[in-house]
């Protein structure tokens, strides 16, 4: 059954390597993350990131999210206790697609609260997307948010003017 909204969570650690954790119905949350976790390891290119985030997605609604079990899913995966402990050594970006558009939501990790998101810099792209776009915008993320490069643009523009 077509949903209106699919939401997954996406993880990136220093060397860009990736959780990716999709959402499901929930009778306690409404929709939460469900026990299924997909790894993308680095380097990779962009048809391989773009290829997981959309695998990522297929599995949102295959299972209900465990209401049971007092661990969130990246806890299980990360076996530490605690929503932020389990993800202190991640940046996570959240993704939403519907049938319009992707949004795509960096956060910033606060060491009491765990991810905040940041929503002047959410990114929304028109769905179907051009085929390296939903990439760009994810390694824009990595750069500025994981590497924490906020001049990675400039950068990398006056090395491209310098090699012509």
């Amino acid at each position: 059954m077509k949903k209106e909204f699919y939401t997954i969570s996406v993880y990136t650690d220093d060397s860009e390597n990736m959780i990716g954790i999709p959402c499901g119905e929930s009778d306690k949350y409404g929709i939460a993350d469900i026990d299924k976790v997909v790894l993308l390891n680095a380097p990779y290119t962009d048809d391989e990131l773009e290829n997981f985030i959309e695998e990522v997605i297929s599995y949102c609604y295959t299972k209900k999210h465990n209401d049971a079990s007092p661990l969130s899913t990246i806890e299980k995966y990360t076996k530490k206790k605690g929503f932020v402990n389990a993800t202190a050594d991640y940046t996570l970006i959240s993704i939403v697609k519907t049938d319009e558009s992707y949004s795509l939501m960096p956060t910033f990790n606060d060491i009491e609260k765990g991810p905040l998101a940041i929503d002047d810099d959410e990114h929304i792209i028109a769905n179907p997307y051009k085929k390296g776009e939903l990439a760009e915008v994810i390694r824009g993320f990595i750069q500025v948010y994981v590497k924490a490069n906020i001049f990675y643009k400039e950068l990398q523009e006056l090395e491209d003017n310098k090699n012509q």
